[in-house]
């Protein structure tokens, strides 16, 4: 257990490691120049690496009477990244769809460097000017929006060698989404860092959809080869929606893969892996813990995912980007519903839940990352395929601690078998021996061989049978009291029905022995376990001999008035019998006193606490009289 604990340690500290070098690439640093009143002062930069043109840039809203080269007197300062949806121009509150100019001036040292820019997506197309030189854009923008264009493509602009002051100006407009303006940051450094970063940033996220894809069809290829492999399809299902998530994020390779898909269809596969993501994942955890995650939350994810699946599919981007702040939310509750099932899964000790949620968490927190990110609070990027790789992990570790686990028990087996097969040859010298026997007396060869092989057979059913029966009367003993009481605690638990014993002892039985003698007593005994049996004739119920000269009976899914009818037949039945037993003090037969509890299973009890209740009535019907039945109820 020590082992296995240290090994959950070492594995957190590693996806913490992992998770923190993620975060790290997809971030400009700290301590960098940040831009103000349209000015971005980097003349003590020493450029080893790239900075983001973070900060206020000057901001124009335009229209048909607008020049958009020049910077009006009506200016505004605006926060890049962010969208200019809410932003306060000549006191009106500017809207999604319209278009506006950006202005930043870049103060660069003096040194010889050949510089480069990096965008990646904008809302929704925009045109590139460097000192009123167009540069280039992706979309086509216009103030016109039946003109205007929408496109998403991460670009990198080759500015060559600058002068010390750099005008920028960037032309965006938008009429084709509810968010508009420069949203993602802009990097800016010499060429060869610019280039170098994004390569890092591609490689990484080519790993991570590699990783993520292969694990999709590695599980897709466990359910096709099972027969009991919906996890698996799930979990596999799941993969392939967030690595084709990752193709239309980022660097957004569904464009170099299939360059004739319209922005459009893009941004429609972008939401709906979101929003077919979260019921399946949700579903797969379900069969996971089907215990602690209810299936009513499983219906209620399905349903509200199927609206928006719905929204997506059959409204403009316009229409359906509105919803993704309110799937969020909604995502984040079901998330945090899980967090509390597998937490709940944890504290019960159920197997590998703690690796689960260990996975799960790093999902949560990626999620929320995701949600900050797109709401522009915080520009770290998209890493919610950083958390399922971290989840993908965690479940790798699990499956090696399985095998593990199934190697060790495949090796305690082993010796198993090999004790077996030494016994085996004991019996196989033995057959030998009465081999040896029977070629000297060949006309009895066939009588001798079924002679023995009649004994081997009874010995057998013999054991079996000693194994889980009381060997007097005939009904189960002991040992199986205990398993099928537990068993049914479990089940009645989860089904939260109610679960009786009823406690039987024959009265004054010590009498009886000494007036009659054992083997009369056991010949009671047995005639008493008979009815007792016959009495107790639903498929569920159990008799069982509990000791000495008491028994019990289980009675799943009965309720205390049941069990009291079932026990007062069982005491009808016994004194039917008409035993005679004259030093009886309570009559000249045999007769049962019976006690009776019952309980409605939860996680704050167990079956002892039931059989000391029924112990408890027993002991009551001795008090009163016996040759009766008393009921106690189970607080």
């Amino acid at each position: 257990m020590r082992s296995r604990r240290d090994h959950i340690f070492v594995l957190s500290l590693l996806l913490v490691l992992l998770a923190s070098q993620f975060v790290g690439c997809g971030t400009g640093g700290s301590g960098t120049p940040v831009a103000q009143d349209g000015v971005l002062d980097l003349r003590d930069h020493k450029f080893t690496r790239h900075v983001n043109l973070d900060g206020e840039w000057r901001f124009v809203w335009r229209d048909s009477s607008t020049n958009p080269s020049t910077l009006s007197d009506e200016h505004i300062d605006i926060e890049v990244p962010d969208s200019w949806n809410g932003y306060r121009y000549n006191g009106e509150k500017l809207p999604g769809h319209g278009s506006g100019s950006y202005y930043l001036t870049i103060l660069l040292p003096e040194q010889s460097a050949d510089y480069a820019a990096e965008f990646r997506t904008t809302g929704t197309a925009y045109n590139l000017f460097m000192d009123e030189r167009l540069m280039g854009g992706v979309g086509i923008y216009s103030l016109d929006s039946a003109m205007s264009s929408p496109r998403y493509e991460p670009k990198i602009y080759d500015l060559g060698g600058l002068s010390h002051q750099v005008h920028l100006r960037i032309d965006v407009s938008n009429y084709h989404h509810r968010l508009g303006g420069l949203w993602e940051s802009i990097s800016f450094g010499t060429k060869t860092d610019v280039y170098s970063h994004r390569e890092s940033r591609v490689a990484m996220e080519l790993f991570m959809f590699g990783t993520i894809f292969v694990m999709g069809i590695y599980h897709l290829g466990i359910f096709s080869l099972s027969t009991r492999g919906k996890a698996a399809l799930y979990f596999g299902l799941f993969c392939l929606l967030i690595g084709l998530r990752t193709l239309t994020t980022g660097a957004i390779f569904f464009h170099q893969l299939w360059p004739g898909v319209s922005w459009q269809y893009l941004v429609k596969i972008e939401y709906l892996t979101f929003f077919l993501g979260i019921p399946t994942f949700f579903l797969f955890i379900r069969l996971q813990f089907p215990d602690e995650i209810e299936k009513w939350a499983v219906q209620l994810v399905l349903a509200v995912s199927t609206l928006f699946v719905l929204l997506a599919l059959f409204t403009s981007v316009d229409t359906f980007s509105i919803s993704i702040t309110w799937f969020q939310t909604f995502s984040l509750l079901s998330m945090l519903y899980v967090t509390y099932g597998l937490g709940l899964a944890f504290i019960r000790g159920e197997e590998g839940s703690s690796l689960v949620l260990l996975g799960f968490i790093s999902i949560v927190i990626a999620f929320l990352n995701d949600m900050l990110y797109v709401g522009n609070v915080i520009q770290t990027g998209h890493l919610i395929s950083v958390g399922l790789l971290i989840f993908i992990l965690t479940q790798a570790f699990l499956i090696s601690l399985r095998f593990s686990k199934a190697y060790d028990t495949i090796d305690t087996q082993r010796i198993k078998l090999e004790r077996t097969n030494t016994a085996y040859q004991s019996e196989i010298e033995i057959r030998k021996s009465a081999e040896n026997e029977v070629l000297n007396h060949k006309e009895h060869l066939e009588d001798l061989v079924k002679e023995r092989t009649n004994e081997l057979q009874v010995a057998n059913e013999r054991l079996n049978e000693l194994s889980r029966v009381d060997g007097l009367t005939g009904i189960a003993n002991r040992r199986r009291l205990d398993e099928e009481l537990d068993r049914e605690w479990k089940r009645m638990m989860r089904k939260k029905h109610p679960l009786s014993v009823v406690l039987c002892d024959i009265d004054h039985f010590k009498l009886f022995n000494d007036t009659y003698g054992h083997q009369q007593g056991d010949i009671c005994l047995v005639n008493v376990a008979t009815a007792i049996r016959d009495s107790v004739n639903r498929p569920g119920d159990l008799a069982a001999r509990y000791g000495g000269e008491e028994f019990c009976i289980v009675l799943p899914e009965t309720d205390a008035a049941g069990a009291c009818q079932i026990a007062e037949i069982v005491r009808r039945n016994v004194k039917a019998l008409n035993v005679e037993h004259k030093s009886s003090l309570v009559g000249n037969v045999v007769t049962l006193s019976l006690g009776v509890a019952t309980i409605i299973p939860d996680p704050g009890s167990d079956p002892s606490m039931l059989l000391k209740a029924a112990d408890r009535a027993l002991y009551q019907a001795k008090g009163n009289g016996r040759d009766r039945v008393e009921q106690n109820l189970v607080e």
